[in-house]
């Protein structure tokens, strides 16, 4: 059981970054002016939320293999109170520098728990697509394309 403990760990980390994110593309909808970022941010906010309910099911199966499950939970809420201070986006300006940030940081944290030694194949599955996902619109950002709806 030591060996799923760290990946339930940054499994929920993954989780607590993706409904944190989810929470600011919808904020930031509510907040922008351009109608591309509005549908951009509403589009990625109905992703997230896909995400954030498929990586619930997976931890769900992790962590009744698991005795310490409070541990977890009790964890979320400093992981989650500092991406708070990092995933805001204030204004249309500044908007495409902020999603890129925020896409780059959701990448990292896939590539983290996908670096995992035993992880379940269903799990590794829907983190690779999940992830693919992310890097296709990083990609996007790189060539300076701006945010497509």
């Amino acid at each position: 059981m030591k060996q799923i403990e760290p990946i339930i760990e940054k499994l929920n980390d993954l989780l607590v970054l993706n409904e944190e994110v989810e929470s600011t593309y919808k904020k930031a909808s509510e907040k922008l002016k351009f109608a591309d970022n509005i549908a951009y941010s509403k589009q990625r906010s109905l992703e997230r939320a896909q995400f954030v309910k498929s990586l619930k099911i997976e931890l769900a199966k992790l962590e009744d293999k698991v005795e310490n499950a409070i541990v977890f939970k009790r964890r979320l809420q400093l992981v989650r109170s500092n991406l708070k201070t990092q995933l805001k986006i204030g204004d249309d300006l500044e908007f495409v520098s902020k999603v890129y940030e925020i896409e780059v940081l959701s990448s990292n944290k896939y590539d983290e728990l996908l670096s995992q030694i035993n992880l379940p194949l269903s799990l590794c599955r829907m983190l690779l697509k999940q992830r693919d996902s992310i890097e296709a619109r990083l990609r996007i950002l790189d060539r300076g394309e701006g945010v497509i709806v």
